[in-house]
């Protein structure tokens, strides 16, 4: 495929070829056309002009005879005289004799001048008749023809006579050799006519060879020569055919052209010994045709000699055209080889500034366009590519981030397994504080019954916690307020029910363990909280779990109060609920609390669901304050708080496997930060491959 700088230079050289070879066709062509017509104007001008010079030679000659003619015939005062009587005819003859001398040494070129009567009435040898062998000798008189020896129509040795008297007019005899002095003439002869009839003649032979130079002397260009024909083409005179040729012999073509044309001046071609010929002929006065002719090559010549130059222009400007066309498409192509390095070096992904590319933007053509959209494009390229490796480098931060807290997540999730199996065996502790209750105080068993159902209705919406916990995450924070709260009412509650219970400690150390036991569920709450932050959108059942909680110690505070009357018999049991109580107290301060500050940084979400259990949880601390009116119930609820401690206690397992179960799943979070952290990297090294800077 050729190169656009190739284009580009084969486009203007054909362009400048086919202007300059249009040019040079046209120019050529007008050249001859200018050329032919220069010729006809030269060959016109010159026939026109010597004919002239020649019709003024044979004027002078016509004018002498002519005149000496009238003069002739105005000496015959009595023509019948003249028919009759020979003395007159010589007295005639004698006057003329000087006269006719006169004129025929004023006339150049007369070798002979003659007056013949017509011998029908005077002498046969009658007239005047005077000769000379050159132009430079006196004339000699010597004795006319004598008519009688010829017959009249003998053309050959009277023609002279009788041919213009048979024509009635002047007449130019065709030019004639002259034996005598071998020279050949040409006779002009004018009849003389008196009342219609003949007279005789006046005529003067000239000497040919004065028309023949006076012709010769006719050039045209370097090779054109003119000669003579007469009326019938014969040739009269030609440099290289001889006198009485028959111009058809020569060339039909001249003969045809000079027989059909009735003009006086008209240019002729025709084809002589095989050569393409040019003429123009002009008609004398005496009928003879003057032509002059070239050949055609020679017309030709100068038009010839300008193509030539025009051929020689034609090449120069061609190869003029062709420099110029390769300096022009190099000028052309260069900015187009500086765009494809460019635009080669940003397929390479090197976005880095081009100092050259300053220079193409300023151009005002197509090339300046494309310029400008190239560097709208490494632009937008440079942005783009800052933007991935800004997006890479946030990529690579937050997967390291979610990394660490995941990390910290899972940590966090082994700590609550761990502390779910304490509360786990602190809640088989509790149910054995709860039967040596059951043992010791038998009336609470029918309100423990109640605390039993409620409690077998919070395991039952239980189950909804781990489709509901992954919606708490948005309460957590809340929730973290709302315990501290709770804890401090708690142990608001704690010191007002240890102070009322003073007077009966065995109820005090059981409204203690009633406590521990309500403060076990609300850790069973905020583990369900926990697990929710862990489970992502299906934790919102916790919240619902947890408000079930918090109605199963509002029922646990309505039981309690039925066990104001048993104090004497639960004084044991207290005392193991009290210890009961003040372990979930501590476990709830050291522990939950503690675990709640880890958690508020990545369950910020769950924190609106934490109001629930504060107001559960002050239903509690306001059971408390009861708490001295239930003693006479607590023994008939005693035992559903065993059973309700047993299902606590199933819960918290079950809660410790759903911990377990989000451990595994932060395993897949682990894996997915990894892929994340891959895939950053990778995105690194995309953007390493470009160069911007």
């Amino acid at each position: 495929m050729k190169s656009i700088k190739s284009k580009v230079t084969i486009l203007i050289v054909l362009c400048s070829v086919i202007s300059v070879m249009l040019c040079g066709t046209l120019s050529s062509s007008k050249s001859l056309d200018v050329s032919n017509e220069d010729a006809e104007k030269i060959m016109e001008q010159t026939c026109k002009s010597n004919a002239q010079d020649l019709d003024l030679t044979l004027s002078k000659i016509e004018q002498s005879v002519d005149t000496l003619a009238n003069i002739t015939t105005a000496s015959i005062e009595d023509f019948s005289r003249f028919k009759k009587d020979d003395a007159y005819v010589t007295e005639i003859t004698k006057a003329l004799e000087p006269i006719a001398l006169q004129f025929a040494n004023e006339t150049e070129g007369t070798l002979t001048y003659y007056i013949r009567y017509n011998p029908e009435f005077t002498e046969p040898t009658s007239g005047i008749f005077a000769t000379k062998n050159t132009e430079d000798e006196p004339f000699e008189q010597l004795t006319p023809t004598d008519f009688s020896s010829y017959d009249p129509s003998d053309l050959e040795h009277v023609g002279w006579y009788y041919t213009p008297v048979n024509n009635g007019k002047p007449t130019w005899m065709d030019p004639y050799l002259n034996s005598n002095i071998n020279v050949y003439m040409i006779s002009y002869v004018v009849p003389i006519f008196i009342d219609g009839e003949s007279v005789g003649i006046v005529g003067m032979d000239i000497d040919f060879s004065k028309l023949q130079t006076q012709i010769d002397a006719i050039t045209a260009y370097d090779t054109g020569y003119a000669f003579l024909v007469n009326a019938d083409n014969q040739i009269m005179h030609h440099k290289s055919l001889e006198y009485g040729t028959a111009l058809k012999d020569a060339s039909s073509q001249l003969d045809e052209a000079l027989t059909n044309n009735d003009n006086q001046y008209k240019e002729i071609g025709y084809t002589y010994n095989g050569e393409k010929m040019s003429g123009f002929y002009c008609v004398l006065q005496n009928g003879m045709k003057l032509v002059i002719t070239v050949p055609n090559a020679e017309l030709i010549a100068n038009t010839t000699s300008i193509i030539k130059i025009s051929l020689i222009a034609e090449l120069v400007s061609i190869l003029l055209s062709i420099v110029v066309g390769m300096l022009l498409s190099s000028k052309m192509v260069r900015p187009i080889k500086t765009m494809t390095r460019i635009i080669q070096k940003q397929g390479d992904l090197d976005l880095k500034k081009d100092a050259q590319m300053d220079n193409l933007v300023k151009m005002k053509d197509e090339t300046g366009d494309m310029a400008r959209a190239v560097n709208v494009m490494n632009e937008k390229l440079r942005a783009m590519v800052k933007l991935l490796e800004d997006t890479g480098t946030s990529v690579l931060n937050n997967s390291k981030f979610l990394g660490t807290s995941s990390k910290a997540v899972g940590e966090m999730c082994g700590d609550n397994s761990a502390t779910t199996q304490e509360l786990a065996a602190t809640m088989e502790e509790a149910a054995s504080s709860t039967e040596r209750v059951n043992e010791n105080v038998g009336m609470i068993t029918s309100h423990a019954k109640v605390i039993m159902d409620l409690s077998q209705k919070g395991e039952a919406e239980s189950k909804e916690i781990l489709i509901r916990a992954n919606n708490l995450s948005a309460k957590v924070q809340d929730a973290n307020e709302n315990t501290k709260k709770i804890y401090e009412e708690i142990a608001k509650q704690k010191m007002v029910a240890t102070e009322k219970a003073k007077s009966v400690e065995q109820i005090n150390t059981l409204t203690q363990n009633i406590m521990e036991i309500s403060s076990q569920t609300n850790l069973l709450a905020l583990n369900a909280s926990i697990e929710a932050a862990r489970a992502g959108e299906a934790g919102k059942g916790f919240a619902v779990v947890a408000e079930e909680i918090g109605n199963l110690a509002i029922q646990t505070r309505d039981s309690v109060q039925n066990i104001e009357t048993i104090i004497n018999e639960v004084n044991e049991a207290v005392n193991n609920l009290a210890i009961c109580l003040n372990t979930s107290m501590d476990f709830l301060e050291n522990t939950v609390m503690e675990d709640y500050g880890e958690f508020l940084n990545v369950s910020a979400q769950y924190a609106n669901d934490a109001t629930n259990f504060e107001s559960g949880m002050r239903e509690i601390a306001e059971s408390v304050e009861q708490l001295d009116q239930a003693i006479d119930h607590i023994a008939v609820s005693m035992e559903d708080i065993g059973k309700m401690t047993n299902e606590a206690a199933n819960g918290v397992s079950l809660v410790a496997e759903k911990t377990v179960e989000i451990v595994e799943k932060m395993t897949d979070e682990d894996n997915l930060v990894k892929g994340n952290t891959e895939y950053a990297g990778q995105l690194s090294n995309i953007v390493g491959r470009f160069s911007i800077d």
